[in-house]
């Protein structure tokens, strides 16, 4: 009887633990999406437990001249994978401010502070809090085993120039008119691993009316009962339905993926962040 009470207490004890884990997880993830003109943005967030090892972020930078887009998956589950991800979110986010402003800084100081100038700001932003969160990562936790793999993007939005590093991330979409215009590759291993690990910059243009698709693999491999996976094409014969702005993208998407799944048991966490540029008038 007093055994059977104290696993009582100890179950309740964990169930607590975990759902205050949960709560500060949710925390951790935008709580507002920052709305840019010309622009519609919305985000999914689907845990496959009671903590994830996804995120996502959107931040304004440059004192709202760009616009940070972050997805993430860290390799593992569970408790250990959410505390994994708590720590990069907050080192990717607080590099990226750091470095976006000491880059703009140093333009100013070399008298180049005009508008032609900003892409390179937000190049050095992106190269560098990559690896200053990859090395610090690699060298105080490398020993975990663990790694994230990540997507950070600066979007400039008078002229839809999206600056970015895809760390070993499931390749975004760029949709046009219905179809996949572009995959934005890898440029770069994932976070955690090599501490000196170097990443380069890529660089894409979103047209008036192109969708911009970031998600992890918790999308394209969910799986029906009989094992199936989701795949990609599936996933770009829902994105390609037409849509008038972002949410309406992730709600196709998560329709058709919930039909797909039905039933059976989620494997994996689902994260979606879609951005679309307005059409011309």
């Amino acid at each position: 009887m007093i055994e059977a009470e104290k696993r009582a207490r100890d179950l309740s004890r964990m169930e607590h633990e975990i759902a205050v884990a949960r709560e500060i997880q949710a925390g951790f993830l935008p709580r507002e999406l920052p709305q840019t003109p010309g622009y519609s943005i919305a985000a999914r967030f689907q845990p496959a437990r009671e903590v994830a090892g996804d995120f996502y972020d959107a931040f304004p930078m440059s004192n709202g001249r760009r616009l940070g887009l972050v997805i993430a998956d860290v390799c593992d589950k569970g408790v250990g994978a959410a505390l994994f991800m708590a720590l990069c979110r907050s080192l990717l986010r607080a590099f990226a401010q750091q470095h976006h402003a000491m880059g703009w800084m140093d333009r100013l100081g070399s008298g180049e502070g005009r508008r032609g100038s900003l892409p390179s700001a937000g190049s050095t932003a992106l190269s560098g809090a990559i690896e200053s969160t990859n090395r610090y990562m690699a060298e105080n936790h490398g020993l975990s085993g663990m790694f994230a793999s990540v997507f950070f993007g600066v979007l400039d939005p008078s002229t839809g120039v999206l600056q970015y590093i895809n760390a070993g991330h499931n390749p975004p979409l760029i949709l046009g008119g219905g179809t996949v215009r572009e995959r934005l590759g890898r440029t770069g291993p994932v976070v955690g691993i090599f501490a000196e690990a170097k990443y380069g910059v890529g660089s894409v243009r979103l047209d008036p009316g192109d969708l911009l698709y970031l998600y992890t693999d918790g999308v394209t491999e969910a799986k029906d009962a009989d094992g199936e996976f989701f795949g990609d094409a599936r996933l770009a014969e829902a994105l390609g339905e037409a849509m008038a702005c972002a949410s309406d993208a992730l709600d196709m998407v998560e329709a058709r993926l919930g039909r797909f799944v039905g039933e059976a048991a989620a494997h994996d966490d689902v994260t979606m962040l879609a951005l679309q540029r307005a059409p011309s008038s």
